[in-house]
């Protein structure tokens, strides 16, 4: 990629809103406080907040910081709801689950985190997609948080595997190119259907695939990522730069 910052910001599609950190450290941090003012300020406005996280390095950094602020103050947050955009079909109380830092861990009483159900809690994963679906009818979410993948994934829809336009609300996924194979994830409706969605990849090796949703490249999942009022690039210089 270019270093030439100015000249490939400016090649940038005016909907997509890029935000560079120095590292991976900063970024996360400065994400989750930048979550946590969205939560106040959508739960000063209307009362009810529903925020999507997801999974990875960076998504799991999130996570735990999340659970340590929530459980800090535990008459705050009331109306604040958890989902993620994707799971894996594994045992509920599994450290592969993007759930798990919130698994039990979560004291205050006001809010409500919705994880799919676990290889151990459903029959299989068509099942746990149909459950998962259930639950987000009418729901209209305010902030959606997804990672990269090195192959320009986001939630569990890979490249060359994805219908990107089914309309349905979760899919069931039994041959993910990432173990485990079996998982459940948004479509990429959903995905789109929040208000706000931030793309959030840290280190080098996303770099080729934040150059390809810079230049609208639709290869990849992640290009046609668009929230309905404001999309963010949100990328450290290793995911932004390189050679």
């Amino acid at each position: 990629m270019s270093d030439d910052f100015d000249a490939i910001v400016g090649d940038i599609d005016d909907e997509l809103d890029l935000t560079l950190y120095s590292d991976a450290a900063e970024l996360a941090e400065e994400v989750t406080v930048q979550i946590l003012a969205a939560i106040e300020k959508g739960l000063k406005l209307k009362s009810q907040f529903h925020l999507v996280l997801t999974g990875g390095t960076l998504g799991i950094q999130i996570s735990e910081v999340l659970v340590n602020e929530f459980n800090a103050d535990v008459d705050a947050f009331k109306g604040l709801h958890i989902w993620w955009s994707d799971e894996r079909f594994v045992t509920a109380d599994s450290v592969e689950r993007n759930a798990f830092a919130f698994h039990g861990n979560v004291k205050n009483l006001n809010i409500n985190v919705h994880e799919g159900l676990a290889s151990d809690q459903a029959k299989n994963v068509h099942d746990a997609a149909s459950d998962y679906a259930l639950a987000l009818e009418n729901v209209d979410f305010d902030l959606n948080v997804l990672g990269l993948g090195p192959d320009g994934h986001v939630a569990s829809l890979f490249p060359g595997m994805t219908d990107i336009d089914d309309q349905g609300r979760v899919i069931a996924i039994t041959d993910s190119p990432k173990p485990p194979a079996e998982r459940i994830s948004f479509t990429m409706s959903t995905i789109n259907s929040a208000e706000e969605v931030w793309i959030v990849a840290a280190g080098e090796s996303k770099a080729d695939a934040v150059t390809k949703i810079i230049e609208l490249d639709l290869s990849i999942p992640a290009s046609y990522v668009r929230g309905n009022s404001h999309t963010r690039l949100i990328v450290d210089t290793e995911a932004f730069f390189s050679e």
